[in-house]
């Protein structure tokens, strides 16, 4: 598309116009930020000189109150973890043995590791394996074999014991 002189003449104009709108757009959206910039400044110093002593002032009156609140809310969850505990035991111990009789091994794991981890089920004790009754009969065989050994010793040698006055 060709266009005339005078048309390529106002194109430049108006982009050369468009341009220095821009620019000046660009200045003023600078000073806005510097003015934002001061404005935040000022609110910080306002707040630290006006408004922080006020709430420090309206919690130091406040903070007993507060204090007391919270203190009352702990005791009365620790009683109401207290009262609860055995139901929360026995629902907890009723839904292991119901998910033992649908052989669910799995959830009834997950429920007792529930159970044993907040406190409300004692941990399982743990089975003595084969490994520790083995252990057990060894010791006692060789504390036997040493026992016949010193017995056998001893009565075979009945001479050396008897005086030799006789």
């Amino acid at each position: 598309m060709k266009l005339s002189r005078k048309r390529r003449r106002e194109l430049r104009r108006l982009r050369a116009e468009a341009q220095e709108l821009l620019d000046q757009q660009r200045v003023v959206l600078g000073q806005a930020g510097e003015v934002l910039n001061h404005a935040g400044r000022q609110a910080r110093h306002l707040s630290d000189e006006h408004l922080a002593p006020r709430v420090e002032k309206t919690w130091n009156r406040v903070r007993p109150g507060v204090e007391t609140g919270i203190e009352n809310a702990r005791r009365t969850a620790e009683q109401v973890r207290i009262a609860t505990a055995p139901m929360v035991t026995n629902a907890l111990q009723g839904t292991i043995r119901t998910l033992d009789r649908f052989e669910n091994q799995n959830a009834a794991k997950q429920v007792r590791r529930f159970g044993e981890r907040t406190g409300y089920i004692a941990p399982a004790k743990k089975r003595s394996g084969a490994g520790k009754w083995i252990a057990i009969s060894l010791g006692v065989a060789a504390a036997t074999a040493v026992g016949v050994l010193l017995t056998r010793a001893f009565s075979t040698d009945e001479d050396l014991w008897v005086s030799a006055e006789g």
